[in-house]
């Protein structure tokens, strides 16, 4: 028979139901969707160069086109621009006619605006042809050669180069477009090859169709050094291919008719070397030029749905994410966003490693397609923007005055301008994203009044000129009403237009001052802070918060500290660096407790530093500097008892997130367990949680059966990079272990499935000698040879009923989820796989071999015994007989035993003695581990209880001629008796908390006060608590009182004597939620308090 006698720490529970005051790391995690692609990169990578000559295109004769292009783009960054040669003009002695030179002077003009020489590359634009030039079917290479040669003349006398030409533009449109078949094409460019004009330039074929590309380069490669193609019609792998195979060939890759990102995007990854932009790029358009000059971080594509994504660093070190679709031919797509090494923020919102954006397609060739794209901004550092999204007040850091309609009219053209904020709805403005289908690039924003968000800010007449007027006017799809913010710094933005490329800009500071549109100038009176509402408009920063302190954990660091004094502070910015002068990123924004926890550390040194944020997103300097080390010491990395909810109750806050329609059961271990249905309910961890060179991870399952492979958990990154367990495994019918850290996959084996219908105990152990396979306590399977760990790949997504392939989902219940940052051993595993249960609180322990002693112990780094008790009352000192039972020191698995009549000392071997000590004479870590026992079943009865070593495995506590020690276990009646013990509830009219067998102990059991006549005031207390109490057995009223924060750790101990009234100072104590103790050595009682300065 088994016996269980309940441990459960009174300070942890009471601590765990107030979770919320402390926060971490983990708060943020959320599930994102499963995509059809991921790209997956890293911040900190070199990546890879794979820049692009850039050029804009004249061949569309459109000035509109031009400016734009150059404001998106920048000047700087156009390379070469594409012109064109015309043939329905005859040369005339030689030249060009009167009126192609009008066609090409009015392309000379748009090159006038970079006002620079440009390189040139040339196509061809054929109205008609005229019969200089041969017809249709019988065309004159000569004289169309002379026509090419002397449009190259014009071209180049005005100062610019020809680098390039397509004699023929998308050859494979046919002869009714005057193009030639390929024959002409071969002796065309045959006879240009002999011409003096052409020396140094590119001949390159040009196709509409990108499964026609291959076909005419192949034909006219003898007479080319250069590849082209547009991506008009086509499948996706030949618009690949053909650029690999020109670059193959040893010759020139273009695309010369750029229609939007996704074809810039493919081309580069796949050997493009120049793309024009036909049109013009926009906003996505101009930055991924931008970001080509850097490195490439990473990259996806979907070929059959036409669609694809990058990561980029530009060459300042800005990191973009870009997604891209079809003109003509894509399928809605969704792409994941990957961080590899850090969490990041995504347009403002994180930290996360995952973003999930979809690319939206069409419903067929040229059928609801929105030639969509988008760019991301990812961001880390100590400076990150804000999400925008809702209601604002739009400050200009210059002026510190809002945007406001002239007059608060609700009319078409209104006029915006400056005006001090009187908190008017005229003066506010809804920020909403375009949709994906808007029409290409759906980077932007509408700006809708607030008093009526149909009216949206919009450039008056669709100018592009500086000095263009901006008014408030009915909602349309019109460019002149969609906006992008471009980040500045410190919560400030530039707006610019989608139209233009230019920015807000405010005229002045005076009052009513014009808001107008301007080429970027970086001058304040263009940016532009989004403030609430209900903040006001005002600079003064907040005062910092004090007293920052960092306390290592095994596997985290925790920072407290006391709270900012203003009242209008919103939430706290933590900021981490990995030297003293390194440099600080952004780890955790808008926290509103005094508490955080890290748990994304390493065994490196961090250090801290927190700013106060207000309402009006001002901050404040920073604290001062601490730094930490998580200590690395074994320990619990992770502890999900599913009690209603997905937190990790450990001190590392390692929440879970979850997904689907999840809900909770009857548990094993606790109260609880989670039900994952097998249909749409699975479980994330954190990125971080088993980047450990050492692992344990244990479960209780209750499994319901079904398919093959479903998972128990799967930690990986993809699917060569993983260390998962599941019921069944497909191959076999076993339970499985598996790790692959990228070089093959090792395995652990049960010899039968996971039984189906009943609570099961899993577990595995990856340590220095290999790995161990535990089910219900009892090992499986073990080898040497499973070497790989963890740490060697850093899993970042890691799941509880999910895999990473496409297997089913986990159907059944999931209790008391543990992951250790060590291999425990078999006595471990064993003990938390069927565990002896010890109740908090203050126990005696009677002997079984001599029923009428007790453990006692004599004095402080005293000895202790077992001693007689004839009657009540009984031994020398009845305290000395009774012990504070709490969560063990060195592993809560396990419990300690705490004097009673001193408290801070506990039952601790020493050379196999049990005495009584505090572990200031030797290194605390290991004197937490002599002062921790496992309870075990009684080994002379199953229904009493025999305490194990944590430091010496299989040696028990026992009595030898009446003195405790620890022994090695022998298989004998009198080592047996001498071992075992019966727990007690109180001796003598002692009395101990209101413990019951197998009852959770809570606050509620005594309505907060286990003493009589105990009460504390202030509650908030800022400097002195107030604490009165007395008991009515002889009026005593001496006491110990002592201080814990949420996670037990000891910050306050005082000892009263004879003093009904007494005040604890907390002044130094940062602002937070605590947990007082008072012992007056019969009773003791625990109290909630929250300290606010």
């Amino acid at each position: 028979m088994k016996k269980s006698i309940l441990f459960l720490n009174f300070l942890i529970l009471i601590v765990f139901t107030n979770i919320n005051a402390q926060s971490s790391t983990s708060d943020n995690l959320v599930i994102q969707p499963n995509t059809n692609r991921t790209v997956v990169y890293d911040v900190n990578a070199t990546g890879e160069t794979k820049t692009l000559v850039w050029g804009l295109d004249t061949a569309w004769a459109s000035l509109e086109n031009m400016k734009r292009g150059i404001a998106f783009m920048g000047a700087d960054n156009v390379d070469v621009v594409r012109v064109s040669y015309f043939t329905h003009q005859p040369l005339v002695n030689g030249e060009l006619h009167p009126d192609i030179k009008v066609l090409i002077d009015k392309r000379l003009g748009y090159i006038d605006l970079f006002g620079r020489p440009m390189q040139l590359t040339m196509n061809s634009v054929r109205n008609s042809v005229d019969p200089s030039y041969g017809t249709d079917g019988n065309y004159n290479p000569v004289t169309w050669a002379a026509n090419i040669a002397a449009t190259i003349n014009y071209y180049e006398a005005a100062g610019h180069e020809v680098i390039s030409i397509s004699p023929c533009n998308e050859c494979d449109l046919g002869t009714d477009y005057g193009n030639g078949d390929m024959p002409f094409n071969a002796a065309l460019n045959q006879e240009l090859r002999t011409l003096p004009e052409l020396d140094g330039i590119r001949i390159s074929s040009s196709t509409l169709n990108t499964d026609q590309a291959l076909p005419w380069y192949n034909y006219l490669k003898a007479t080319l050094d250069e590849g082209n193609t547009h991506q008009l019609a086509g499948s996706f792998n030949n618009y690949a291919t053909f650029f690999q195979t020109v670059r193959a060939d040893g010759n020139y890759a273009s695309n010369d008719e750029v229609h939007n990102v996704i074809e810039s995007i493919v081309g580069l990854e796949h050997g493009m070397q120049m793309g024009i932009w036909w049109g013009t790029p926009e906003y996505a358009g101009g930055e991924f030029v931008r970001a080509s000059e850097g490195v490439k971080l990473g990259y996806s594509e979907h070929r059959s749905n036409w669609t694809s994504a990058a990561v980029y660093k530009n060459l300042e070190g800005k990191v973009q994410a870009f997604i891209g679709a079809s003109e003509r031919q894509a399928t809605t797509t969704t792409y994941k966003f990957r961080s590899k090494d850090r969490p990041v923020y995504y347009d403002g919102y994180g930290p996360q490693r995952e973003y999930v954006m979809e690319i939206t397609g069409g419903t067929g060739y040229l059928e609801n397609q929105p030639n969509a794209e988008r760019v991301i901004n990812i961001q880390w550092g100590d400076d990150i923007q804000p999400a925008i999204s809702g209601m604002y007040k739009l400050v200009n850091r210059e002026s510190g005055k809002v945007i406001q309609v002239a007059n608060g009219s609700a009319n078409d053209g209104a006029n915006l301008e400056l005006g001090t904020d009187a908190g008017q709805t005229y003066q506010q403005w809804e920020m909403t994203r375009v949709p994906s289908t808007i029409g290409g690039d759906f980077t932007f924003y509408k700006i809708g009044l607030g008093s009526n968000t149909d009216k949206k800010i919009a450039v008056d007449g669709s100018t592009l000129e500086n000095d263009g007027n901006v008014i408030s006017y009915a909602n349309s799809d019109g460019f002149n009403r969609q906006w992008y913010l471009e980040y500045a710094e410190d919560g400030w933005f530039y707006i610019g237009s989608r139209q233009s490329g230019k920015y807000l800009d405010a005229a002045s500071t005076s009052e009513s001052a014009n808001i107008r549109q301007w080429e970027k100038t970086g001058n304040t009176n263009q940016q532009w802070r989004f403030l609430p509402t209900n903040a006001p408009v005002e600079f003064n920063a907040p005062s910092a918060p004090t007293n920052l302190v960092a306390t290592a954990n095994s596997e985290s660091i925790q920072l407290d500290w006391t709270a900012s004094p203003d009242s209008d502070v919103a939430g706290y910015t933590i900021f981490r660096a990995e030297s003293t002068t390194g440099e600080y990123s952004t780890i955790a924004r808008y926290i509103t407790t005094t508490s955080f926890v890290d748990n994304t550390t390493n065994d490196a040194t961090y250090f801290y530093k927190i700013k106060a944020v207000d309402n009006s997103l001002n901050s404040s300097s920073y604290t001062s500097e601490v730094s930490a080390t998580a200590t690395g010491a074994n320990g619990l990395v992770t502890h999900l008892q599913f009690e209603q909810n997905t937190l990790d109750s450990s001190v590392n806050l390692n929440h879970s997130a979850s997904t689907g329609n999840i809900s909770f059961d009857t548990g094993k271990a606790d109260l609880n367990s989670i039900v994952l249905n097998g249909s749409d309910t699975f479980l994330q961890l954190p990125a971080d949680v088993a980047n450990l060179q050492e692992i344990t991870i244990s479960t209780w399952i209750y499994w319901n059966g079904g398919n093959a492979w479903q998972r128990i958990f799967d930690f990986g990154n993809n699917q060569s990079q993983f260390i998962y367990m599941t019921p069944m495994a497909g191959s076999t019918g076993n339970l499985r272990f598996g790790i692959n850290n990228g070089n093959g996959q090792q395995n652990l084996n049960a010899s039968a499935p996971l039984a189906i219908g009943e609570w099961s105990h899993v577990a595995v152990t990856l340590g220095a000698t290999g790995g161990s396979l535990y089910i219900n306590g009892v090992l499986v399977d073990e080898s040497t040879t499973v070497t790989a760990s963890p740490l060697d790949f850093k899993p970042t997504l890691n799941y509880i009923g999910k895999s990473h392939y496409n297997d089913p989902l986990l159907n059944g219940r999931i209790d008391d989820f543990k992951i250790y940052n060590y291999s425990l051993a078999p006595e471990e595993i064993a003990n938390i796989s069927n565990p002896v249960i010890v109740s908090e609180g203050i126990k005696a322990f009677r002997s079984f071999n001599f029923p009428d002693y007790y453990i006692t112990h004599t004095s402080i780094n005293g000895g202790s015994k077992i001693e007689y008790n004839a009657d009540s009352p009984f031994v020398s000192n009845k305290l000395n007989a009774q012990f504070n039972i709490v969560k063990g020191l060195a592993d809560e698995n396990g419990v300690s035993f705490e004097s009673v009549d001193a408290p801070g000392y506990y039952l601790s071997h020493q050379n196999f003695i049990l005495k009584l000590r505090s572990g200031d004479d030797q290194d605390y870590e290991a004197f937490k581990n002599t002062a921790t026992f496992y309870p075990r079943e009684g080994l002379a009865d199953s229904d009493l209880v025999s305490f194990e070593s944590k430091d010496w495995p299989n040696y028990f506590i026992r009595h030898q001629n009446y003195n405790l020690r620890i022994s090695n276990y022998t298989d004998s009646n009198v080592y047996r008796n001498d071992a075992t013990f019966e727990v007690l509830e109180q001796l003598n009219n002692v009395a101990s908390r209101n413990a019951t067998k197998n009852k959770k102990i809570s606050i509620e059991d005594c309505n907060g006060d286990c003493t009589e006549r105990f009460s504390i005031w202030p509650m908030p207390v800022n400097n002195l608590l107030n604490i009165k109490y007395y008991n009515n057995e002889n009026n005593k009223t001496s006491a110990n009182i002592e201080l814990f924060n949420i996670n037990g750790r000891l910050l306050l101990s005082k000892k009263f004597i004879n003093i009904k009234n007494a005040e604890l100072n907390v002044s130094n104590i940062p602002s937070g939620v605590y947990i007082l103790k008072l012992n007056n050595n019969q009773q003791i009682s625990i109290r909630k308090i929250i300290v606010k300065h």
